[in-house]
């Protein structure tokens, strides 16, 4: 399968995640996955890249054209495949289009952009690709408890939980991703 990483770029954050990351990324390669992403060099972007390449996977590096020019400090060239976009609108699309799968990783402003963007996709049907968040360290407890606020409020219907599934073990992880039918639910189950 190729999997779809979101993920921080940052160089600040803690090693702890980068480590991990590095290591979820290493764990797909080696069952077989490979990665689609962001080509980024840095954060947990530049993590699962290394971790899939240690593994044996390949890589699919997906950026808008300025990036070569303004951020090239940043990219990762050395993928299998790269793919040019005009905007980060289409570097979206590209990456969705592309995976089987989707994993959040630890992430500020756009991973949380991205994150939404395909569960809600994924609960008006335009896909059925499994989505994970990997809450490493208990990243994601704070939006995981305001999501169940929303549940508890009436804005999101309890059905939501099962278009993703949350994990800070790889195995269960993995077997997640490569066995999801959303509980046999289907469109009409969200309405």
């Amino acid at each position: 399968m190729n999997i779809c990483v979101f993920g921080a770029a940052s160089v600040l954050i803690d090693k702890k995640y980068i480590d991990a990351v590095e290591e979820m990324g290493e764990h797909l390669a080696k069952n077989g996955h490979d990665l689609v992403f962001g080509s980024g060099s840095t954060g947990l972007m530049g993590a699962a890249a290394r971790g899939f390449r240690k593994g044996g996977g390949k890589t699919h590096g997906v950026i808008p054209e300025f990036f070569k020019e303004d951020l090239s400090e940043f990219v990762d060239f050395n993928c299998d495949k790269m793919t040019y976009t005009e905007s980060m609108r289409e570097r979206k699309a590209v990456m969705e289009d592309a995976a089987d799968a989707f994993i959040i990783t630890p992430g500020g402003i756009g991973t949380f952009e991205e994150f939404f963007e395909v569960l809600t996709l994924k609960q008006l049907g335009r896909h059925r690709k499994p989505i994970v968040i990997y809450n490493i360290d208990g990243y994601y407890d704070n939006m995981i408890a305001a999501m169940e606020h929303s549940m508890e409020e009436g804005f999101i219907k309890e059905t939501c939980k099962s278009l993703y599934s949350v994990f800070n073990d790889l195995d269960g992880m993995i077997h997640y991703i490569e066995n999801d039918d959303m509980n046999g639910m289907t469109l009409h189950d969200f309405k």
